[in-house]
C-alpha cells in the first residue's frame, strides 16, 4: 500500500490561466446576468482591462508566484479568503454535517455514543499519522492529500485584520463542553494508543455529573464575535491571568472539541440549527472540528473552513459512519485521572463583553431562517435515465425555481474540487449560463414545443458539466480574477496603480461575484444532512444531498427573506417535478 502522502511530489501544478482566456470566459459567464446595455458597457471595460490594468496585474501574479516558489499559486489566496474577513464565524463562516448514526438507532446513551465516536475519530487520525490512509483517486488519478494534515489539533486564532491558522502536532487531549463548562480530557496514552473505552466513558460520565451542578461560564460565546472584537478580547483575557493563557493553549491545541448537548433534537430542522450554531456558549467555533452530540444521540460536526474542504469531510464522515461500533457492555470504570475543568479568571469588563457577545449571538440567530426539503418523489436513479448529470439537473431546477421567484436569475455559486493539483482546494463555478436561461424561457413558454424544451434542457445540463470540467482543470474564472485583485491590494502602488481598476468596480464583476444563491453538494454515504448560512444578506444558502430515491435540501436565509425562502423551497420542489415530467414523456 502506498503511503498517504507518497504521490504529492508527482501531482501536477496548477498553471496561471491566460488573461485573455479568463476575460473571454468571464464575458460568457456574466452575459445572462446583465441587460444588453450593461453587458455592452462591461465588454468595453473588459477590453480595456485586457490591454492595461489586467496586463500589469497578470505579470505581477506570475512574478509573485515565481519569486515565492509557490507550488500552487491559489493556496495562499484561499487562506486570505478565509482569514481576512472580519465577520463572525457562526452562520457565515463555519459549515456543519450531520453524520448517520447506527448507535442512535440501537438506543445507545449519549456518553456511550460519545465514547464510540471519539475512538473512531482517533482511529482515523492514526491512519493519517501513520500515513496509512489510502490515497483518494479521481478518474484513476491520485488527489492531493495535504488537507488531512490540517484536520486535527488545528485552530483559528483571532488577530486584528487577519487571523492566524495554527496546527499543533502530537497532542493527547480533546476538549469536552457540557452545559457551557469546559474540560480537558486525555484520550491518548503516552505511547500514542487510545485509552480504554471504559476509561473514556467514565471520564465523560464525570464531566456530565460535574457540569449538572451549575451552568458553566460560557466563555465559548466569545468565539461567536466579530473577529477584530474577539482578537481584542482574547488579548484582554490573556492579560488578566497567566492561567487564562494556559487554558486557551489547551483548547487551541486540542485534537478536537466534543460538545455534549442537554437538549433533544426532534426534527431535522432542529438538528440543523443545533449543528450550525447551538446556543453559542457550549461551542468553540475557532476549532477546526467540533463534534456535537444531542441528548438523544444525533451526531454533527461543525467545521471551521480555513484548512479543510467538503471532499475531506465527506471521506472522514463516511469512515465514522462505517466504523463507529458499540463499545461493549462493560460498566464504565473509575478513571485514574479526573478530567481538568478549565475555569477562566474574568474581570467586570470581560463579563460585560460576554453579555454583549451573547446578545449579538441571539440577534444573529433571530436573523437566520432554516428550511428542510425532503424531496422523496425521485432521486439520482431516475435522473440518470434521462441521460443527464444528476448534479446539473438539480442545479438547473434551482435556477428555474429562482427565476419563478424573481422573474430573472441572479448569480448562483457552486464549488468545484481541484485536488488533482498539488495543494488544490476548490474553484468557484457560477452556474447561470445562456443555455440554462434558454431552457428556462422554453419550459415556461406555452408556445415552445416539447422536443425543443427537452433539447434545451440537455444542452443546459451539458454546459453545466462543461463548466465543471473547466474549473476542475484549473481554467475557472473566479480564482484567477481574485488572484489579480489580490495583486492590486498587495502591490498596486508598486506597479503604478493608485486606484482600483475599473473592471473590479464595474457592474459585471460585482453582479457575477454577488452569490445570491450559494449552493453545494456532498456525498450522501455517511451524511444525513449538511448546511451553512447565507453568504450575502439578500441571498440563500442551499446544500443538497442526492441519493438514489430522494434529494434532501438544507436551505437558509436572513429572516427578512423568509417569505422568499419559503417560496424558493416550494419552487424547487415544483421545478424538479416539472423537469422530470418533461423528460419522462
Amino acid at each position: 500500500m502506498k503511503k498517504t502522502f507518497a504521490n504529492q511530489e508527482r501531482l501536477p501544478k496548477i498553471q496561471i490561466p491566460k488573461l485573455s482566456d479568463t476575460c473571454d470566459a468571464f464575458m460568457e459567464w456574466v452575459e445572462p446576468l446583465l441587460t444588453k446595455e450593461a453587458f455592452r458597457k462591461t465588454k468595453e471595460v473588459v477590453e480595456e482591462f485586457k490591454r492595461k490594468d489586467g496586463k500589469k496585474l497578470q505579470k505581477q501574479l506570475i512574478d509573485w508566484s515565481e519569486e515565492n516558489n509557490l507550488s500552487n499559486w491559489t493556496a495562499p489566496l484561499w487562506k486570505d479568503i478565509y482569514l481576512e474577513p472580519r465577520d463572525a464565524l457562526i452562520i457565515k463562516g463555519n459549515v456543519f454535517y450531520i453524520i448517520k448514526n447506527k448507535l442512535k438507532d440501537l438506543g445507545c446513551t449519549q456518553k456511550h455514543i460519545a465514547t464510540a465516536l471519539t475512538l473512531s475519530i482517533l482511529r482515523f487520525k492514526a491512519l493519517i499519522d501513520q500515513e496509512e490512509l489510502e490515497v483518494e483517486l479521481q478518474g484513476g488519478k491520485p488527489l492531493c492529500m495535504l488537507q488531512y494534515k490540517k484536520l486535527f489539533s488545528t485552530t483559528r486564532i483571532p488577530k486584528r485584520e487577519k487571523d492566524l491558522h495554527k496546527t499543533t502536532f502530537k497532542q493527547k487531549h480533546i476538549i469536552v463542553l457540557y452545559r457551557a463548562e469546559i474540560f480537558t480530557l486525555d484520550v491518548l496514552k503516552d505511547s500514542g494508543e487510545s485509552r480504554d473505552a471504559s476509561e473514556i466513558e467514565a471520564d465523560l460520565k464525570h464531566i456530565i455529573e460535574e457540569s449538572k451542578k451549575e451552568e458553566g461560564q460560557g466563555i465559548g460565546i466569545l468565539t461567536t464575535m466579530n473577529r477584530d472584537q474577539w482578537a481584542d478580547t482574547r488579548e484582554d483575557l490573556l492579560k488578566i491571568d497567566a492561567q487564562n493563557k494556559l487554558h486557551l493553549e489547551k483548547i487551541e491545541k486540542a485534537i478536537f472539541v466534543l460538545c455534549l448537548e442537554d437538549q433533544h433534537t426532534n426534527t431535522l430542522e432542529e438538528a440543523s440549527n443545533m449543528m450550525l450554531y447551538g446556543n453559542g456558549k457550549n461551542r468553540w467555533y475557532d476549532k477546526s472540528l467540533q463534534f456535537i452530540i444531542s441528548k438523544n444521540g444525533e451526531i454533527g460536526v461543525n467545521m471551521e473552513h480555513t484548512g479543510t474542504d467538503g471532499s475531506i469531510m465527506s471521506r472522514f464522515t463516511t469512515y465514522l459512519y462505517e466504523n463507529m461500533q458499540p463499545i461493549g457492555s462493560n460498566e464504565a470504570i473509575d478513571s485514574k485521572e479526573v478530567p481538568q475543568k478549565l475555569t477562566f479568571h474574568l474581570n467586570s469588563a470581560l463579563a460585560e463583553t460576554m453579555r454583549s457577545a451573547s446578545n449579538q449571538f441571539d440577534q444573529a440567530i433571530i436573523d437566520t431562517q432554516t428550511r428542510i426539503l425532503q424531496f422523496d418523489q425521485f432521486g439520482t436513479e431516475l435522473i440518470k435515465t434521462f441521460k443527464v448529470s444528476p448534479d446539473a439537473f438539480v442545479q438547473l431546477a434551482i435556477q428555474l425555481a429562482q427565476y419563478k421567484l424573481y422573474g430573472k436569475c441572479y448569480s448562483e455559486y457552486e464549488p468545484i474540487m481541484t485536488r488533482q493539483f498539488l495543494e488544490g482546494r476548490i474553484e468557484v463555478m457560477y452556474c447561470v449560463s445562456n443555455e440554462s436561461m434558454a431552457f428556462i424561457r422554453n419550459i415556461l413558454s406555452n408556445d415552445c414545443d416539447h422536443k425543443t424544451k427537452v433539447t434545451s434542457l440537455i444542452k443546459a445540463t451539458q454546459k453545466h458539466s462543461d463548466r465543471i470540467n473547466e474549473c476542475k482543470n484549473g481554467k475557472g474564472v473566479d480564482g484567477h480574477l481574485f488572484g489579480l485583485l489580490s495583486m492590486y491590494k498587495q502591490f498596486g502602488k508598486k506597479i503604478g496603480m493608485d486606484d482600483l481598476p475599473t473592471f473590479f468596480k464595474d457592474k459585471g464583476y460585482k453582479t457575477l461575484t454577488h452569490s445570491t444563491v450559494c449552493t453545494s453538494t456532498t456525498s450522501v454515504k455517511g451524511i444525513k444532512l449538511a448546511g451553512y448560512g447565507p453568504i450575502v444578506d439578500d441571498g440563500f444558502a442551499v446544500r443538497y444531498l442526492k441519493d438514489k430515491q430522494h434529494i434532501c435540501f438544507n436551505m437558509t436565509s436572513r429572516t427578512h427573506m423568509k417569505e422568499k425562502l419559503d417560496q424558493l423551497v416550494a419552487n424547487i420542489e415544483a421545478s424538479l417535478v416539472e423537469m422530470a415530467d418533461l423528460m419522462r414523456i
